[in-house]
């Protein structure tokens, strides 16, 4: 059945217009009803479902003079955020890498703000820590959706620097001495390596997976040194990494920068020399300290700087033919 309106005054109601459903035989015999039809231009779209965010790899991050600097490398069209954790949860849903709302992040994480956003093929960005420790979660995020790559502890540490005056190699083994021990130290990473080695200096991401040589700092300020034997000790340029290790209150690690230096432990050449004194005299020719020559003699591409000394008199303080110039 098909049904129509029409309009008709009631005189009961002041005069006010109603309207009344009739069914179409009734309606037929009001007026005849047109059936002619119009139809729109059509539009045809095509919908690509959103492909859900996945986490970043290789993340690596550091803290130098209170920024922090990430890295990544890129699984995907997508944002990431970077979000101050205060609180946790649903630990499950993080640590198994489980999509979520965006709009339920807070409930999720704590209301941290976020702190930096970036697209995903950017690969690195930087931002400054606003506390002496945060703990920063990586967000690989769509419109809708979002997926923590992984929670970050991030700490404004103290160097652990090498002493570069007091570090040498001596006796055929190294002796590496630090500046100074810093405060909350744990554990001293180092490593050293050649010019034929992956990498010439070790990094954070070394010390992580435990490849370099390390020592507790308790050990440490006993001996107040570290000595590498001759036996594990190549003769060829060394290239020195120290990298240090803190434990944070909640029992978590953090890396300072890698400090860094190079010594030279090839084979030493033969360095030889003499002293040609001068003579005087006609009849008979005595030696005498004045114009003294010093005379360096050696196979090596370099020679050490060596200095002649002699009083301001022009006499040297030792005496001509002794065994010692010889």
């Amino acid at each position: 059945m098909q049904c129509v309106y029409y309009a008709a005054e009631d005189n009961a109601a002041n005069n006010e217009k109603f309207f009344a459903r009739q069914s179409d035989e009734i309606a037929s015999k009001v007026w005849k009803i047109d059936r002619n039809y119009k139809y729109s231009d059509g539009l045809t779209v095509t919908l690509t479902p959103e492909q859900p965010p996945k986490p970043v790899t290789n993340l690596s991050s550091s803290v130098r003079g209170g920024r922090v600097y990430f890295r990544w490398k890129s699984t995907g069209d997508f944002a990431v955020w970077f979000k101050e954790v205060n609180s946790m949860r649903n630990a499950q849903c993080v640590m198994r890498n489980e999509l979520f709302e965006l709009d339920k992040i807070d409930e999720l994480l704590g209301s941290g703000v976020v702190c930096k956003r970036a697209e995903s093929s950017n690969e690195a960005c930087d931002f400054p820590l606003t506390g002496d420790v945060m703990k920063i979660a990586v967000i690989s995020a769509t419109r809708e959706l979002g997926v923590v790559s992984e929670i970050v502890t991030c700490a404004n540490v103290e160097p652990c620097e090498i002493d570069a005056n007091k570090t040498q190699i001596d006796a055929g083994g190294l002796k590496l001495v630090l500046k100074r021990v810093p405060e909350n130290l744990y554990m001293i990473h180092y490593k050293i390596n050649t010019r034929d080695s992956d990498e010439l200096y070790a990094t954070i991401e070394t010390a992580k997976a435990r490849q370099m040589n390390r020592i507790p700092a308790k050990k440490y300020l006993q001996d107040t040194f570290i000595l590498q034997t001759q036996t594990h000790l190549p003769q060829k340029e060394l290239f020195i990494t120290v990298i240090g290790e803190y434990k944070l209150g909640d029992g978590e690690s953090n890396y300072s920068e890698p400090s860094t230096l190079t010594l030279n432990n090839s084979p030493k050449e033969i360095i030889s020399y003499r002293l040609e004194w001068g003579t005087s005299g006609i009849f008979k020719k005595e030696p005498h300290a004045k114009d003294c020559r010093l005379i360096i003699e050696s196979d090596a591409p370099a020679t050490p700087k060596m200095i002649l000394v002699c009083r301001r008199d022009g006499r040297m303080n030792i005496e001509p033919n002794d065994a010692a110039t010889k």
